[in-house]
């Protein structure tokens, strides 16, 4: 099968074997998986990610399998391993957590070189995870259950406000504006560099769009009351502006990721008596409600997809990512042909 495989100086597209699936397995054929932020950031960091195996005891073999991404995916039921229940039909499209089941732990999708991710025409699945999709829903909206599992589990942590303030409005900023919409929050300010995803963002349910370049999204709220905010930016410093910029007793739910260290001003926090919330991944209902969410059609998602492309261009389209604010979700289908 054709895979797009990274390695510490490249992503490329490889020939490697189907897998065959294990006890409690299933094979399915890829039939669409989103490129992630975080597919960017491994690529960007591939050398470091390799040496990180290597200091940890990860054999050289193994790491020099490099890893195929992906975890955004859905698929095709193919075939069925051993020690399954087969509740499901083989053709049936289907998708799941993008965990895979181990003897002492879940291996994840798309992040080790262990298991294969869905950059690939095939990979494996556990059957205990799997989830029908609706014959109504589109693939395409399918593929953007994970990343809505992501927001919706942001808006889960902490109790809904009359008011929220969403920073960034990227695929994960657009999920938790989604549900807090279907949550029934009275009052939403998203906060973005982009036009494009501000655009986005009214159309998917803020009540305010603030131009993050010109105007700050605090400026647009109730001081008198609390208010939950949404930091999808993963930029430095975004913390400590939103702790000096809330209400007291708000909430600040953290959903992207900044690396490297972060400084805050606890003397302000603790007068506001402001409670700061990280969170990551979702459970398996969660999961399960943004497929619902998804299938209900009360969600606007045709404008989340920018567009779709062959294994054969995902290098090129990774390094286009980089620079072009003008998308949302790309998504790699492997049964696309390349245009020359």
């Amino acid at each position: 099968m054709r895979a797009v495989v990274m390695r510490p100086d490249s992503l490329s597209l490889e020939e490697r074997p189907i897998p065959g699936p294990g006890p409690g397995q299933v094979l399915v054929k890829t039939l669409a998986c989103g490129i992630c932020g975080s597919d960017l950031h491994l690529y960007r960091h591939a050398q470091s990610f390799y040496d990180m195996g290597i200091a940890a005891g990860v054999p050289k073999e193994i790491l020099d399998r490099g890893v195929v991404l992906g975890h955004e995916f859905v698929g095709e039921i193919v075939e069925f391993g051993p020690d399954t229940v087969q509740a499901l039909e083989t053709g049936a499209r289907v998708l799941s957590v993008p965990f895979l089941s181990g003897d002492q732990e879940r291996v994840p999708h798309g992040a080790t070189p262990l298991i294969d991710g869905a950059y690939a025409e095939y990979f494996l699945l556990a059957e205990e995870f799997l989830l029908e999709i609706p014959d109504d829903l589109a693939t395409e909206a399918a593929a953007l259950t994970e990343p809505l599992a992501i927001g919706l589990h942001a808006v889960n942590s902490a109790a809904v406000a009359k008011q929220a303030v969403v920073l960034g409005c990227g695929p994960i900023g657009l999920a938790v504006v989604a549900a807090l919409k279907s949550r029934g929050c009275a009052e939403i300010v998203a906060s973005d560099l982009s036009s494009f995803r501000r655009d986005l963002a009214g159309q998917t349910g803020a009540s305010v769009v603030v131009d993050a370049n010109a105007d700050t999204p605090f400026s647009h709220i109730d001081h008198s009351e609390p208010v939950t905010v949404y930091d999808c930016t993963g930029v430095s410093g975004m913390i400590d502006k939103s702790i000096q910029a809330v209400p007291g007793g708000s909430d600040i739910v953290v959903a992207g990721i900044s690396h490297g260290q972060e400084a805050i001003t606890p003397s302000i926090a603790i007068s506001k008596e402001v409670t700061i919330r990280f969170v990551s991944f979702y459970e398996q209902d969660e999961f399960a409600t943004a497929l619902q969410m998804l299938a209900s059609g009360k969600i606007h998602w045709q404008p989340w997809i920018s567009g779709q492309v062959p294994l054969d261009k995902v290098a090129h389209t990774f390094e286009s990512l980089e620079t072009n604010a003008q998308h949302v979700k790309m998504l790699v289908v492997p049964s696309l042909n390349s245009v020359k």
